[in-house]
């Protein structure tokens, strides 16, 4: 991978980094315990509990992904950065460019999900 390459795949990696950092923030004042004047049979309040959950699980994600592209911002000019962990190949730039913490090229992506 050349220098051009490892910049450009930097540049989306901060884009990115900058868009879960919104995504986390905007998330974040949503998980305010649930009204308690409701009773515990009421069918609004487990909607809210519900919705809440799903916001928890969204926002784990979300953190976990934060946390393994500042892993990879500073792995990036490592000479292992972009070769597949399986077949040690170079993973496509596009690839990389999209997820830039991938450990695997397609082929061996689509092989360890079967």
């Amino acid at each position: 991978m050349d220098k051009k390459e490892r910049q450009a795949i930097a540049a989306s990696l901060q884009e990115q980094l900058e868009q879960l950092s919104r995504e986390i923030a905007a998330m974040r004042p949503l998980l305010r315990p649930v009204a308690t004047q409701c009773s515990k049979t009421d069918p609004q309040r487990a909607e809210q509990m519900q919705a809440q959950e799903l916001i928890y699980k969204k926002l784990s994600i979300a953190e976990k992904r934060y946390n393994r592209l500042l892993y990879i911002q500073e792995k990036l000019d490592d000479e292992q950065y972009g070769l597949c962990k399986e077949c040690d190949e170079a993973i496509a730039f596009e690839r990389l460019l999209l997820l830039p913490e991938t450990e695997y090229c397609v082929d061996c992506a689509n092989e360890r999900e079967r």
